[in-house]
């Protein structure tokens, strides 16, 4: 239904203009150079900020603050932080560098996309989402992480908002899904998905979201902005859970959200201060710190997961290995075209059912192992986790399975460890499964 959106005409404009690029990446020297950063701040650790006197007091609130410093940011760390503010800044430059650039050569006066940093991954999603949906509203979802989903079902349940869970890899059903769901407002995808790692094909859903004012959500947490740049595809928000590939040393839980500027200033800001999702100022100082060499190491962590995909699916204790950067993957072409490599997610199923990855995964919780039993991903640390049992346990049995979340599938996150050290100890461990 068109005209539910008042900020959607001026937003469309700057997507056409600016956002859409045929370079599907951003320049891998450019990219570091915005990591790297220069001058990270110092941690200010504090709740609240002093004011000069009582009229900057009331400019602040009003949301005028001094050319630099983002509105609020000094007022009360709920609102905001400076190194909160730093680090949005940095992923809204590795996210949107080219829209900055694109808008300066236009001369635009105005904003055209805003960057907040929340919580957790899980509080960036939702604070989206309530920043505009509303009973009798229809949301379409594609395969995504269970917490994600139980979100949605939670939604409906509680609120009366329709939630219709298709398999987003085929775009024909996004299509048929909005044909049929008239009062749709937003279609949310993960690509590559968790934990299958099969991909949507972002341009091909904007072209039939845009048309019909529906917000088009990508949840690029697997990818991170080194692999790929949503915006650049078609998204109209971008949502990434700080906590994997960004923070990258499994320190700290954050979340991050970028979308219109009117929508998010008018909209999202709103509900961001009144629930209140707010990181510490140490946790975004952190993300700051490690943000810095994530280009370098997820390059790494990449290279070697090619290297172990290759090997994995030559391996006669498995059955299947879903990776983009196969060419056996059903999406590998799509893979290319979207990102920069195949990223540094592996799933697999093995031979021997669930109880094979019982002993594979046992065989890595030992402490003389190169890797670790865990749910989380994107560290230097190689994880190892038992979807259907652990990260995606909260979805019905059957819709995990028709989503090929099997008992006998398991999700490797690859670390920085090196080809050498993790493909003897998988070997060694698929030996004893």
């Amino acid at each position: 239904m068109k005209g539910r959106f008042p900020w959607w005409p001026d937003w469309q404009r700057k997507k056409m203009a600016y956002a859409f690029s045929s370079q599907k990446q951003m320049d891998i020297d450019r990219f570091n150079a915005i990591c790297a950063g220069t001058g990270l701040p110092n941690i200010h650790q504090k709740s609240t900020f002093k004011f000069k006197d009582v009229a900057d007091g009331a400019a602040r609130f009003l949301g005028h603050s001094p050319s630099g410093e983002k509105p609020y940011a000094r007022i009360y760390t709920r609102l905001g932080n400076p190194n909160t503010e730093y680090l949005e800044k940095v992923l809204f430059q590795l996210e949107c560098d080219h829209i900055i650039d694109k808008a300066l050569e236009a001369d635009e006066k105005q904003p055209s996309i805003a960057s907040l940093v929340f919580a957790s991954g899980m509080a960036a999603i939702t604070m989206v989402l309530m920043g505009f949906v509303k009973p009798g509203d229809c949301i379409v979802v594609g395969n995504v992480y269970g917490c994600t989903d139980s979100f949605m079902r939670f939604l409906q349940n509680r609120f009366g908002v329709k939630i219709v869970f298709i398999d987003a890899t085929k775009t024909e059903e996004v299509e048929q899904a909005i044909r049929k769901n008239p009062d749709t407002v937003a279609v949310f995808i993960e690509s590559p998905d968790n934990p299958t790692l099969q991909l949507c094909d972002i341009e091909g859903i904007s072209a039939i979201t845009t048309p019909e004012e529906i917000m088009l959500i990508v949840d690029n947490t697997f990818c991170s902005p080194y692999l790929q740049q949503p915006f650049r595809l078609g998204a109209d928000v971008v949502v990434h859970s700080l906590t994997k590939f960004v923070n990258g040393h499994s320190t700290s839980i954050a979340g991050a959200a970028l979308g219109p500027f009117e929508f998010f200033s008018q909209y999202v800001y709103p509900v961001y201060k009144d629930f209140g999702p707010t990181p510490s100022p140490f946790d975004s100082w952190l993300n700051s710190l490690t943000i810095q060499e994530m280009g370098i190491r997820m390059e790494h962590q990449c290279k070697t997961a090619q290297r172990l995909a290759e090997f994995l699916e030559k391996h006669p204790k498995v059955k299947r290995v879903w990776y983009p950067g196969l060419q056996s993957h059903p999406h590998h072409a799509l893979a290319m075209q979207q990102m920069r490599n195949g990223g540094a997610v592996i799933s697999f199923e093995l031979n021997g059912g669930f109880d094979a990855g019982v002993s594979l995964m046992n065989f890595f919780a030992r402490t003389d192992t190169p890797m670790e039993l865990a749910v989380s991903l994107g560290s230097v640390i190689s994880y190892i986790e038992h979807p259907a049992s652990m990260t995606h346990a909260v979805v019905p049995e059957a819709d995990r399975l028709e989503r090929g979340i099997t008992d006998s599938l398991v999700r490797l996150s690859v670390g920085v460890e090196g080809f050498s050290t993790l493909a003897h100890a998988l070997d060694n461990g698929l030996q004893l499964s």
